[in-house]
C-alpha cells in the first residue's frame, strides 16, 4: 500500500523542495490573507523568544508588510502583476513554514537538558550557529519563487531573497526597538 499525502500538502511540499512554483496555488485573496497572517504569527513567535510581545508583534506585522512590498514592487517592475496573489501567497506560506520550523528547533535546543549547564547567552549563540542553514533554506525558497514567478535572473533573485531574509529576521525588529 502506497502512502500519499493530500494534494494541498503535496503542493506546499513541492514549493519547499523547489519542484513546484507559486502557480500551483489558487488566485485567492482569502488564501493570501491567511498566508500573510501565518507569516506574521511565525515572525511574532520567532521574535518573541528575544523581544517583548509588543516588539515581536510589530516585527511580525512589519515583516509581512516588507514581504508584501517587495513582492508587489517586483511584480510591478517585472510586468507579472497577474501572478502577485499566487506568488505572495507562496512566499508568505513558505516563509511561515520555514520560520515555524526554525522557531521549533530553536525551542528544542533551548530546553534541551544537554545545554542546561551553559549560560543562556552561550545557548543562544549555539542555537544561532546550528540553525544557520535554515536561513539559507529560506533564501533558497524565496529565490526559487522569485525566479519562477517573475522570470528573474538567478543573481537578482538571490539578491532580493537575501535582502528580504535580512530585513525580516534582523532589520524589521531593529525598527521597533523602542517598543
Amino acid at each position: 500500500m502506497k502512502f500519499a499525502l493530500p494534494t494541498p500538502i503535496q503542493k506546499v511540499a513541492g514549493i519547499l523542495n523547489f519542484t513546484l512554483g507559486a502557480d500551483v496555488l489558487p488566485k485567492s485573496r482569502s488564501l493570501l490573507a491567511i498566508c500573510l497572517a501565518a507569516f506574521a504569527v511565525a515572525v511574532f513567535l520567532f521574535q518573541g523568544t528575544s523581544f517583548s510581545p509588543a516588539r515581536a508583534a510589530a516585527s511580525g506585522i512589519g515583516a509581512a508588510v516588507v514581504l508584501s512590498a517587495v513582492a508587489s514592487g517586483w511584480a510591478y517592475l517585472s510586468g507579472y502583476r497577474d501572478r502577485l496573489l499566487q506568488t505572495l501567497s507562496a512566499l508568505a506560506l513558505g516563509g511561515a513554514i520555514v520560520i515555524f520550523i526554525r522557531t521549533a528547533l530553536g525551542f528544542f535546543i533551548y530546553i534541551s537538558p544537554v545545554f542546561s549547564e551553559l549560560p543562556e547567552v552561550n545557548v543562544r549563540e549555539l542555537e544561532a550557529f546550528l540553525l544557520f542553514p535554515i536561513y539559507v533554506w529560506n533564501i533558497f525558497v524565496y529565490a526559487f519563487l522569485f525566479r519562477r514567478s517573475y522570470r528573474a535572473e538567478v543573481v537578482m533573485a538571490f539578491a532580493i531573497a537575501i535582502l528580504v531574509v535580512i530585513m525580516v529576521y534582523f532589520s524589521v525588529p531593529l525598527a521597533f526597538r523602542s517598543l
